[in-house]
């Protein structure tokens, strides 16, 4: 895998360099300015070998901390060389005064840049000039086909805690399965989402994946055994979904389809960073297809009618269920009218990613009446009932009047008697 550190000159990627490299010593230090010290004489023919050296040095390296700006002909050349996708960028950032004021004189004076170089421009000259050229949004965007997840790392940050979250077991798993693929006739497309595909990996986080072929889930499964070995500890066949459980607690679930349409919805709703980071083998036509899914709009109006339809369906047979004395049915269907109730929530806020299992929806819906949906399995509550018809009728007022939906019957007078507890049922 390879770790790119980019960033101005003078933001911090040697030190972070070197720290890194303190955490994975069977990765190569790659750094343009060690190549110029060691193969350039300060002439431009010194510096052409140097950079042809430096280059051909990451191409042909696996593991590999590359340092430089990323920005330049050096970055045109090496991207021309990577073929396929090989890690992750590490954004190093400092404040351009700072950096200016900071310069040591004596530093890049053992670094050997061309004459030309130096009367074209002073130190500080060339931070202001890649002020704008070795932003993390523009570093993402010119290197987007070689990366597959970026992070910021600020000057003065405590490395400590940023590479104790850092999610490195997750990336090289990635890779080396992704370095499987490459060369697997039987994976056409390979895809990204989830998490990585949001471009917020973190240590917590599962590793998402989608398979493009005409090979069945059975067989990609047994060959994922047989790549991971004892890595992996637990494996089991979802429907067209593979969860494989790693030694260090890592879930990787690998969806097979035929079509990327397979996986359009999980996809859409990743809320996908940069299409082409999720792409870790695939074509030009594979990116102009998820990027017409990622810019499809959701049919608020269908989904909120279909939940609507769903939750009134389930309260009506609340009140048999209670005469009945089945707890275990009515504590069910009490669970998954919350789970819908969520979602249209959610529509109402105008948040329409995970729509299907809302993040965090504890923090995001703080007035959500919780206890109206808690019921014991063994024994049902008719004061738990009159919440939940309180708030169901709130609820659909609020969707009404948003015509999310335009069933007029929901809750109305001629209604009104499937919601009443009655005996006589």
């Amino acid at each position: 895998m390879h770790i790119y550190l980019f960033g101005n000159l003078n933001s911090g990627k040697s030190t972070l360099s070197q720290k890194i490299s303190q955490f994975l010593p069977s990765y190569n230090y790659l750094s343009l300015d060690e190549f110029r010290i060691l193969y350039s004489d300060g002439s431009d023919q010194g510096e052409q070998q140097a950079c042809e050296r430096f280059v051909a040095a990451v191409s042909q390296t696996s593991d590999a901390i590359i340092e430089f700006s990323g920005y330049g002909r050096v970055a045109e050349s090496l991207k021309l060389q990577l073929k396929t996708k090989r890690g992750i960028l590490i954004h190093c950032v400092r404040d351009i005064e700072k950096s200016i004021s900071a310069i040591n004189a004596d530093k890049y004076a053992k670094i050997p840049y061309p004459e030309s170089y130096k009367k074209a421009q002073s130190i500080a000259e060339t931070i202001r000039f890649l002020a704008d050229k070795a932003t993390l949004k523009t570093l993402e965007y010119d290197w987007q086909c070689q990366i597959w997840q970026s992070y910021s790392f600020e000057y003065g940050q405590d490395f400590s805690k940023f590479w104790q979250s850092f999610p490195l077991s997750h990336h090289q798993c990635l890779d080396k399965l992704r370095h499987a693929f490459v060369d697997d006739i039987d994976a056409q497309t390979v895809l990204g989402f989830g998490s990585l595909g949001a471009n917020r990996l973190t240590t917590l986080s599962d590793l998402d994946l989608f398979i493009q072929s005409d090979l069945s889930t059975d067989k990609w499964c047994k060959k994922l055994l047989v790549l991971l070995g004892n890595e992996c500890v637990h494996a089991d066949i979802l429907g067209t979904k593979i969860t494989l459980r790693m030694q260090n607690r890592l879930l990787v679930e690998v969806v097979i389809g035929r079509t990327t349409s397979d996986i359009s919805l999980y996809y859409r709703e990743s809320q996908i960073y940069n299409v082409n980071f999720t792409v870790l083998k695939g074509t030009t036509v594979q990116v102009t297809e998820l990027k017409a899914i990622t810019q499809q709009k959701s049919d608020n109006k269908a989904k909120a009618s279909e939940l609507a339809s769903q939750v009134y369906f389930l309260f009506c047979s609340l009140p048999t269920l209670m005469v009945k004395d089945d707890g275990y049915k009515y504590s069910f269907h009490c669970s998954i009218m919350q789970h819908y109730c969520v979602q249209l929530e959610h529509i109402l806020m105008g948040k329409h990613q995970h729509n299907y299992l809302p993040k965090f929806a504890v923090n995001t819906l703080k007035d959500f009446p919780w206890q109206a949906f808690s019921t014991s399995p063994v024994v049902i509550k008719k004061s738990q009932y009159d919440d939940l018809f309180q708030y169901l009728m709130t609820l659909f007022s609020s969707l009404k009047q948003q015509e999310l939906i335009d069933n007029k019957h929901y809750f109305s007078k001629e209604t009104l008697f499937l919601h009443q507890i009655s005996t006589d049922l």
